[in-house]
């Protein structure tokens, strides 16, 4: 018995070094370096928005589609054993697929084949840290949240939704600039001639502007691509900030 002591210490430590291993592969990856893994590899064939985009001439389904199909298909309660199983599966699958391995139904199967192989194309880390992103990124509740803030976005005025969804706020933010001056502090000094001062600020957002706030000197880029009506309604709402 005292001979077989170390021996079995030995194989437990292996035991748990294999598993440590495993996380370490799942987060040697930074997200970035995820995304990027995901835009140049997989969505040659897989739509990645959240909610998913299909179209007639794709060449596989959406990536929320495959990942919320294949936790149905596990049939797996406990949400830690899914996760595993579902990481081990897709890392194991992406590198070497075959029809028998897959829990796709077959008439998915016959519309898109079966994936071919991204061996030499993404390591077996690599495979580890996409699979337990996509694991965690999509999901039901997560799709209902993407489609309640897209609905909600679209019920906005078209020059809200730009203040929503662009970065204005984390330079200007209200009462506190600290990069740039906040909306309250542009529409002072503007608050005279507002006619002329729509086009100052129309032209500021669409070409940028650098020294024309002295004690700020973070330059602001230009905003192309917005639309008349967008960038009459932002210079408005940011003239009307000017506390009473």
């Amino acid at each position: 018995m005292s001979k077989l002591l170390p021996l079995l210490v030995l194989v437990l430590l292996g035991l748990n070094n294999c598993s440590g291993e495993k996380k370490n592969h799942e987060a040697a990856l930074s997200p970035v370096q995820v995304d990027e893994l995901l835009h140049r590899v997989c969505a040659r064939c897989h739509n990645l928005d959240m909610p998913p985009k299909t179209s007639d001439d794709e060449k596989a389904p959406p990536l929320y589609t495959v990942t919320v199909h294949l936790k149905d298909w596990m049939k797996e309660d406990d949400p830690s054993v899914l996760r595993a199983k579902f990481i081990d599966f897709v890392a194991d699958y992406v590198i070497h697929p075959s029809r028998k391995k897959s829990y796709c139904d077959p008439a998915s199967l016959k519309l898109y084949g079966v994936m071919p192989s991204l061996q030499g194309q993404i390591t077996p880390a690599q495979a580890r840290a996409v699979a337990a992103t996509i694991f965690d990124r999509y999901d039901q509740m997560a799709m209902l949240a993407a489609v309640k803030e897209r609905n909600r976005l679209a019920r906005l005025p078209a020059w809200q939704q730009v203040l929503e969804t662009r970065d204005c706020r984390l330079c200007h933010i209200q009462g506190k600039g600290r990069l740039a001056p906040g909306f309250e502090e542009i529409a002072r000094k503007y608050a005279r001639n507002k006619t002329a001062s729509l086009k100052k600020i129309e032209k500021a957002i669409t070409e940028g502007s650098r020294g024309a706030w002295p004690k700020y000197h973070t330059p602001m880029r230009a905003y192309k691509g917005l639309t008349p009506q967008q960038l009459e309604g932002i210079s408005r709402w940011i003239l009307q900030q000017q506390k009473q």
